[in-house]
């Protein structure tokens, strides 16, 4: 396994999972681990992709201990057959939320639906118009 270290104060990676029912492991991943960790990890979300790798999960972690420690319970979670972490080594644009984004007006609903407004995010220490 390659080297993982921190990149700006955190350990950011991608991690990446080959599961048997993709949406039901996302959903399992998202469901137990989105209110975890406060600021030692957060994940960030789990996008159902077309690949051999069928799941793609940002983490951003304290350190690469807890980066090791979430990328365990990821597996535990969801008994993926294989995996593979791609560490972030740079932030291009930095900071890294400075980084372009688009919502769809039926995003935009799903999150008013929710109760969410523009703004912080979660626990986000920071201002992040819809993370």
């Amino acid at each position: 396994m390659r080297v993982i270290r921190k990149v700006d104060g955190r350990t950011r990676a991608w991690i990446l999972l080959q599961v048997d029912s993709p949406p039901d492991a996302a959903r399992k991943l998202c469901d137990a681990m989105r209110d975890e960790g406060g600021d030692s990890y957060v994940v960030i979300r789990a996008d159902v992709v077309d690949y051999v790798y069928n799941i793609v999960v940002p983490v951003d972690a304290e350190s690469p201990s807890v980066l090791q420690y979430v990328h365990q319970r990821i597996l535990e979670l969801t008994g993926a057959r294989d995996t593979a972490i791609l560490p972030v080594v740079e932030h291009i644009p930095f900071p890294p939320h400075d980084a372009q984004g688009y919502l769809t007006q039926d995003e935009i609903a799903a999150g008013h639906e929710k109760g969410l407004q523009p703004g912080r995010q979660h626990s986000s220490p920071g201002a992040n118009a819809w993370g």
